[in-house]
């Protein structure tokens, strides 16, 4: 153990800034309790962390390493006590974990086709009631149904054995970059107001599949290629996400490693293919086909061709940005993390949907490599939640944003952007 590691008092700026921050967190999980309309709350608890967050990067010492990881497992305990905010994807974890146990599928036709059934018992039929887009088949890959149908084993209808879930994984994340960071780095890593908020509160699953991808490319550098393979098969076959990155993560490691990431991936979908299902895959197609949601170049595209030519357009753009970074990457040592902020960050700007918990994937990124632009980015996304439905104004539709929310959004995370690039350019 380092010095650093050791428990000593935290500075006063730290103490300050956790204490304010854990106040805030305390305010909105008691909030969350009995209130529907919580936009405002919300949005001003977060730029109270992210205040925190920046006042306390500048101000910590390597001495705070261990006050900085205390303060964020405190976090933590008030979001495990909290119930979602302004978010009902919840209810879709709980129905799945439910119709797993049920019928061993839970990609077995849409929760719309069992709104009439009268098996359902009165609290899955709740949980039902509230499930948002009941028309589509689960979005979620394997990995993840497992996960929610062993949190439903624990404790069937209940949120908070899938928060534990999202916690451990949460913690396998920082124990793996931990080390590694200076201490801005470490604040951001267990600080981070989008991963309490979008995890702890809002019990989004991408933390599961983050911390498998983290882990294989653990497992990479220390030469372990079937563990490394599996973990990044694991990854895959729980959020389509991981495959942006996998092959950074696969690249040097050999065919034992690609083998390995192969056979978990079949493994894991097989059975459900077997039973006739294309498991996530319909949802999915559901989803890149028909669903848009902050979206930035997307929607500027779109405004100027069509939905359908957009989502193509951006889609080779996207494509030849992935190349361009892939081939660079591939000409270093390979030995450093990977540049996920770089690929996830042009994805959610070229994707047609980009809610706010996509962008917990850029988390641990810009925590190893903290930026202006990638803090900016974390932090402005949360006005994502800023719509028709939250706002009570029916003439938005409940995703439906005001005509200046984008604009806002994007263009702050584009002046930050300018700035670090200008002040890169004046210096020596």
């Amino acid at each position: 153990m380092t010095h650093s590691d050791r428990f000593t008092p935290p500075s006063i700026s730290v103490a300050l800034a956790g204490g304010v921050t854990l106040g805030a967190w305390g305010v909105l999980a008691w909030r969350s309790q009995g209130e529907e309309a919580m936009l405002g709350g919300t949005l001003a608890t977060m730029a109270v962390a992210w205040a925190a967050v920046i006042w306390a990067m500048v101000r910590a010492s390597p001495r705070d390493g261990t006050s900085l990881l205390v303060f964020g497992i405190g976090f933590r305990i008030v979001a495990f006590a909290a119930q979602p905010v302004m978010e009902d994807d919840h209810y879709r974890f709980l129905w799945d974990g439910y119709r797993f146990a049920l019928t061993g599928n839970p990609y077995a036709g849409a929760p719309l086709e069992s709104f009439n059934d009268p098996t359902v018992p009165p609290a899955f039929q709740e949980v039902l009631n509230h499930i948002n887009h009941p028309d589509v088949p689960t979005i979620y890959g394997p990995v993840f149904e497992w996960a929610f149908r062993l949190s439903h084993a624990v404790a069937p209808g209940k949120l908070w054995p899938w928060k534990l879930i999202l916690f451990a994984a949460e913690f396998v994340v920082i124990a793996l970059l931990w080390r590694g960071l200076p201490v801005g780095g470490r604040l951001l890593l267990v600080w981070c107001p989008l991963a309490i908020f979008e995890t702890g509160f809002n019990a989004h699953p991408d933390a599961l599949a983050i911390a498998l991808l983290l882990a294989a490319w653990w497992f990479g550098r220390r030469e372990r290629l079937v563990l490394a393979g599996v973990a990044v098969g694991l990854a895959l076959a729980a959020k389509v996400f991981a495959l942006l990155l996998a092959p950074f993560v696969l690249w040097r490691l050999g065919r034992r490693a690609w083998f390995a990431a192969g056979v978990a991936v079949v493994t894991l979908y097989l059975p459900f293919w077997l039973r006739g299902s294309a498991a996530d895959l319909q949802g999915l197609r559901a989803m890149a086909v028909e669903w848009e949601f902050n979206s930035s170049m997307h929607a500027v595209v779109a405004a100027v061709t069509s939905p359908a030519m957009a989502r193509v357009l951006c889609g080779l753009i996207f494509i030849s940005v992935w190349l361009a970074i892939f081939r660079r990457w591939s000409l270093t040592s390979g030995e450093s993390l990977p540049p996920g902020e770089w690929i996830f960050g042009a994805f959610l700007l070229l994707s047609a949907v980009a809610n706010p918990w996509y962008c917990l994937w850029l988390w641990p990124f810009v925590a190893v490599r903290p930026s202006p632009t990638g803090i900016a980015a974390l932090a402005a996304v949360s006005l994502a939640y800023v719509t028709g439905l939250n706002l009570g104004d029916a003439s938005l539709g409940n995703f439906g944003h005001p005509v200046w929310l984008r604009p806002v959004e994007f263009g702050a995370i584009a002046l930050v952007a300018a700035w670090q690039i200008g002040r890169r350019k004046l210096r020596p």
